[in-house]
């Protein structure tokens, strides 16, 4: 399985309600999409009163069964006219060694997300977080923890996304 993410850092004067009309218009329309287990739309705000974010974000996380399915998905029109509108995004890809049930995907409200490298030679142990999935290319883990409810403190190194939607294969 492949966690894939892109984040759109969007202009600190942005309105975000368009990200949220966004979110709620196609938010359904990868439901039953070939391959997908799950699609987080996750954004963070400058402004937001809980989680304030160093920047505004619109940052969709994806954990996909293979690299077909997740190539099918970028090959799609849909993928096209994101990029047309927010232009043509790093894609960060991982491969899933430890995921979530979809149910507790499904009840988060925030993601925390951090990557942490793995030190050279180190022993080879995943991470305690929820999903922990391996970037081979960057030799480092990316955690994500899937919470109710925002931290009474956040914890520095963690990034923190609001969850709009949650689509499922």
């Amino acid at each position: 399985m492949i966690v894939m993410q892109y984040r759109f850092t969007l202009p600190a004067d942005y309105d975000m309600a368009r990200i949220a009309q966004r979110i709620a218009d196609n938010g359904a329309k990868l439901d039953g999409f070939p391959g997908l287990i799950f699609k987080t739309y996750l954004w963070a705000r400058r402004d937001d009163a809980v989680l304030a974010s160093r920047e505004n974000r619109y940052a969709p996380l994806y954990c996909w069964r293979d690299a077909d399915s997740m190539a099918r998905f970028l090959e799609s029109p849909g993928f096209a006219a994101l990029t047309r509108q927010f232009g043509w995004p790093h894609i960060d890809s991982w491969l899933a060694r430890r995921l979530p049930d979809v149910a507790e995907v499904k009840a988060a409200k925030v993601i925390a997300l951090r990557s942490e490298p793995v030190a050279p030679f180190s022993e080879f142990a995943l991470p305690q977080a929820m999903l922990a999935a391996w970037d081979v290319s960057r030799w480092s883990w990316l955690r994500a923890d899937f919470l109710a409810a925002p931290p009474a403190v956040p914890q520095p190194g963690y990034d923190y996304y609001r969850t709009g939607y949650v689509a499922c294969g």
